[in-house]
C-alpha cells in the first residue's frame, strides 16, 4: 500500500500515467507517460489540493507541540541545547570535515583541534575548530542575514551565515525544531532569504533549504505513484525489479542523491537509503567508460547535453582508441540502460555495508586471533561502517525491505511537514503558493517530456486561463 493512501489519493493520481515499455518522446526510453485531457488536469489539482491540506494538517499538530509564541532570545542565549547539539553533531562533521575553511588560516601558532564531543570554547574569540562551536549554537548566529553577491564572491559575503544555515539544515532533518522558532520570533524572515538561493546568477538554485522540501518530497511522490504500477515489481508473486529501469525512477534517485552542490545535506536521507555514495553521481556528469558508451548518447564536441538542474556538462576523457576524440553526452540516458549500468555510468560503485555485515565481517577478524579492538579499528580505518539502510540492496519494493521502506517515506513527509511548519511560522512571508509551486515544479522534472502538451499540463493543471503562475 502506498504511504498515507487513506489521505492522499494516490492510486487517482497514478490512473492519469501510463506505464509504456518505449516513449517515442523519451528517445524511446521505458518509463510512465502521462495522459492528455481535462481529467488529468482535474485529478492532478485534487491531488495536490489533498497533498497541501493533509501536509498542512500535520504541520499544524506537529507546531502544538511546541510552545505557541515564543520571545525573542537575547543575542547572546544559547538555543541549541547540548542534547541537541550532540543530536546534530555527526550531521555537522559530516558536511564540515577536518578543514578550518572559516577561519584564519595562517594563524598555525593558536590553533586549536577539533573535539569529539561538545565545543568546549566558549570565549568567541577562541580560536576553536569544533565541529560545532559554542558561538554557533547562539541566536546571534541566526541573526546573519544573506548578503547578495557578485560571481566567486558568496564565502566572501556569506560564509558564516551559511554555516548558520547548514547547522539549519541539520537541526530540520533530526527535528529539532525548537531552536528554528525560536530564531523566528524576531518577525524578520530571514530564513524566507535563504529559501531558493544560488551561489550567484550563474549557478541553479540549490543552497537554499528548499531543497530539504524538493529532495525529499521528489522521492515521495515517485516511489509512491510507481508502487501504484505493481506490474513493475511484482509477478505472480514473485518479486521482480523492472521499476529500477524506469526514467522517472533513476532520474529521482540522481536527483536526490547529486553531489558537486555546495550544500548536501538534503541529500543525506536518500543516500543512507540507497546506498549511494558522495560522487556517485554529480553535478557535472561524465560517463566513467567512455568507449563502451560513446555511439550510443555521445557525440563529438555536441555541448548540447544539460543536466536537470540546467548544468551544461561535458566531457574531458579522451578514447582510448584515438586520443584526439574528445565526446560530449547529447542526454543524460535515464531509461535507456538497466539500474546496475545506470548506477556504474560515472563511477562505478562498489559494494555497500548493511548494518547487519557489521557483526558478521567483525566475527570473521576475531576469528583470524584478532582482539576485538583491533578489529574495530581496522574496519574504521578502512571505513567499513553501514551505508546502505535497505536490507535487499537497491530494491526498497522488495517485500524483504517493507520496513525500511515505510520508515523512510515517513522520514520524508516529516521533512516535508517540517518544512511547511517553518514556512507557517513566518506568515505572509512564505504563502502556502510557494509549497504548491514546488510541488508542480517536482512533478514536472521527474515526469515531463518532450510531448508539446506537457510543459503548460504541469506547471498551469490548477489554475484557470489567464491566471497562469509561471515559475
Amino acid at each position: 500500500m502506498a504511504h498515507q493512501e487513506d489521505r492522499l489519493p494516490w492510486r487517482a493520481l497514478a490512473s492519469v500515467f501510463e506505464l509504456n515499455e518505449t516513449n517515442s518522446c523519451q528517445r524511446q526510453a521505458y518509463n510512465i507517460h502521462i495522459r492528455d485531457g481535462q481529467d488529468t488536469r482535474e485529478t492532478l489539482t485534487q491531488f495536490l489540493d489533498a497533498f497541501i491540506k493533509n501536509a498542512t494538517v500535520d504541520a499544524s499538530r506537529e507546531r502544538k507541540r511546541y510552545q505557541e509564541k515564543y520571545h525573542v532570545p537575547d543575542t547572546d542565549e544559547v538555543i541549541i541545547t547540548d542534547e541537541m547539539a550532540r543530536k546534530i553533531t555527526p550531521t555537522v562533521q559530516r558536511w564540515n570535515p577536518d578543514k578550518p575553511v572559516l577561519y584564519n588560516r595562517d594563524d598555525k601558532s593558536t590553533r586549536i583541534p577539533r573535539q569529539g564531543g561538545l565545543c568546549p570554547h566558549k570565549d568567541e574569540f577562541e580560536p576553536c575548530f569544533c565541529a560545532l562551536p559554542y558561538k554557533e549554537r547562539k541566536m546571534a548566529a541566526f541573526e546573519r542575514k544573506y548578503e547578495p553577491n557578485d560571481c566567486y564572491q558568496f564565502h566572501k559575503h556569506n560564509a558564516m551565515s551559511f554555516r548558520n544555515l547548514e547547522i539549519t539544515k541539520s537541526l530540520l532533518l533530526h527535528g529539532e525544531m525548537e531552536p528554528i522558532l525560536r530564531s523566528c520570533s524576531n518577525g524578520d524572515g530571514l530564513l524566507k532569504s535563504w529559501w531558493e538561493l544560488s551561489q550567484c546568477q550563474c549557478l541553479p538554485p540549490t543552497v537554499g533549504w528548499d531543497m530539504m522540501y524538493k529532495l525529499s518530497l521528489k522521492m515521495y511522490m515517485t516511489l509512491n505513484i510507481l508502487y501504484c504500477f505493481p506490474e513493475t515489481w511484482d509477478k505472480d508473486g514473485i518479486p521482480i525489479d523492472d521499476y529500477r529501469n524506469l526514467k522517472s525512477y533513476q532520474k529521482a534517485v540522481r536527483s536526490a542523491t547529486k553531489s558537486g552542490c555546495i550544500s548536501e545535506i538534503a541529500a543525506y536521507p536518500h543516500r543512507d537509503l540507497f546506498g549511494i555514495e558522495q560522487g556517485q553521481f554529480n553535478a557535472y556528469p561524465r560517463p566513467f567508460y567512455i568507449p563502451r558508451w560513446k555511439d550510443s548518447f555521445m557525440k563529438e564536441g555536441t555541448f548540447s547535453f544539460f543536466d536537470d538542474l540546467d548544468l551544461e556538462s561535458s566531457s574531458n576523457n579522451e578514447d582510448a582508441e584515438n586520443t584526439e576524440k574528445k565526446y560530449d553526452l547529447e542526454y543524460y540516458p535515464y531509461g535507456l540502460m538497466s539500474y546496475q549500468d545506470f548506477l556504474d555510468f560515472e563511477k562505478p560503485v562498489g559494494y555497500q555495508p548493511h548494518s547487519t555485515d557489521i557483526p558478521a565481517v567483525r566475527q570473521i577478524l576475531c576469528h583470524k586471533g584478532l582482539p576485538t579492538e583491533l578489529a574495530d579499528a581496522i574496519m574504521a580505518a578502512g571505513s567499513y561502517t553501514p551505508a546502505r539502510g535497505l536490507l535487499i540492496a537497491g530494491e526498497p519494493f522488495h517485500p524483504t525491505n517493507r520496513a525500511e521502506l515505510d520508515q523512510y517515506l515517513e522520514n520524508c513527509w516529516q521533512i516535508i511537514i517540517r518544512c511547511i511548519m517553518v514556512g507557517m511560522e513566518m506568515g505572509e512571508a512564505m504563502p502556502m503558493k510557494m509549497f504548491a509551486r514546488s510541488f508542480k515544479a517536482s512533478l514536472s522534472e521527474i515526469f515531463l517530456c518532450e510531448c508539446e502538451f506537457t510543459f503548460h499540463l504541469f506547471r498551469h493543471f490548477d489554475e484557470k486561463p489567464g491566471e497562469e503562475d509561471y515559475f
